[in-house]
């Protein structure tokens, strides 16, 4: 056992030699040697196991009574298990030199495990102790809370408490739940179909979405080129990008949310009605505007241009014509005449100058 004190002193960098522990316990009075050894034990056992008491050395061996009393209150605090060290006549205790090596011995192991403690001990007086609850825990306790179950025994069996929530479940679905909107019974190949159509629904909704975040992203863009805007584009991007990451163009639609549909989905209200409104208004609806300038632009108020005759169009009846010849001219004449139909403002000239003479004579 002097070895294993020994050793123990040296790991726990107490410094004692083998000579200086070897006189420290001999027969006889208890020396300073020893009561100071035993009081720096028990000062490091309390400061790791925060007791109230410990043991102070002697400074002359009338004190060698009182150093007994307090180690025997200290022992008892630390609960040693030797009765040779707690039981007794407290003059009679430490007599021995055994008995002195084994309260050191004791105090030793105890300090050493009081320092492995520590070190595996959070030293935070605010533990928290955080126990991950599975899937199937976290929604049966969603599902009683929901129903406003009390928190249930801990001996409860899972027969008795399920009876319990179906039966609260049956009472309440009378007055919460309204009546499925689906109740027939389809085939294979019909739910199939279904699930055909509602995936094309999900695709075609889903390019909705997108179409419409992309609007959205594009407004919130234009924004930005406002010259009271200039300098703020961080700030505009982070509040943005907070309320734009939950927008998911992915919808989450399943056949399993039609079955669970009730029938109250199939009532259709107006946009105006109380139920809707009381969802849809906001302070914007309130702001009445002022009365604005007329800028028309009704076609009803605008005056038809007038009409212009296409240069392609014939010459309206009784128009005056060119001179004789072109009329009453025969043979070669009439011919030019006819053939002068592509220049008759020309020629109405000429008839009009005397050109008609020229040409009947021609046709004569």
């Amino acid at each position: 056992m002097d070895l294993d004190v020994l050793d123990g002193l040296k790991q726990l960098n107490y410094p004692l030699d083998e000579n200086g522990l070897k006189k420290a316990v001999a027969d006889g009075p208890l020396t300073l040697e020893y009561t100071k050894c035993v009081e720096w034990l028990s000062k490091e056992i309390k400061h790791f196991y925060n007791l109230d008491e410990h043991v102070n050395a002697i400074s002359s061996p009338d004190d060698t009574f009182s150093f007994l009393l307090e180690l025997s209150s200290f022992l008892k605090e630390l609960g040693c298990l030797y009765k040779s060290l707690t039981e007794g006549n407290a003059e009679e205790r430490l007599k021995t030199r055994n008995d002195r090596l084994k309260l050191l011995d004791f105090l030793i192991n105890e300090l050493f495990g009081a320092r492995i403690l520590s070190v595996r001990k959070p030293t935070t007086p605010n533990l928290k102790l955080t126990i991950n609850e599975s899937p199937t825990a976290a929604n049966l306790k969603k599902m009683l809370m929901a129903l406003s179950f009390p928190k249930p025994p801990a001996n409860i069996t899972a027969g008795v408490m399920f009876t319990k929530v179906n039966s609260k479940v049956q009472e309440i679905s009378n007055v919460v739940v309204s009546p499925p909107l689906f109740t027939g019974k389809l085939t294979d190949s019909q739910w199939a179909m279904l699930e055909k159509v509602n995936k094309d629904l999900q695709e075609e909704y889903e390019n909705r979405r997108k179409m419409l975040l992309k609007r959205l992203d594009v407004t919130i863009q234009s924004f930005q080129w406002s010259e009271r805007m200039k300098g703020k584009e961080n700030d505009i991007a982070e509040k943005y990008c907070s309320i734009r990451n939950n927008l998911t163009a992915s919808t989450s639609v399943k056949l399993s949310d039609l079955i669970a549909a009730r029938a109250h989905l199939a009532v259709l209200e107006k946009t105006s009605s109380a139920s809707v409104r009381k969802n849809t208004q906001s302070s914007i609806n309130k702001v009445i505007i002022g009365r604005v300038p007329d800028r028309g632009g009704r076609p009803e108020d605008q005056q038809p241009p007038p009409p212009e005759m296409p240069s392609w169009a014939p010459r309206a009846q009784g128009q005056p014509q060119g001179g004789g010849g072109y009329q009453g001219g025969g043979g070669r004449g009439g011919g030019r005449g006819g053939g002068g139909d592509r220049g008759g403002r020309v020629q109405g000239g000429w008839n009009q100058g005397g050109g008609g003479g020229y040409q009947g004579d021609r046709g004569g």
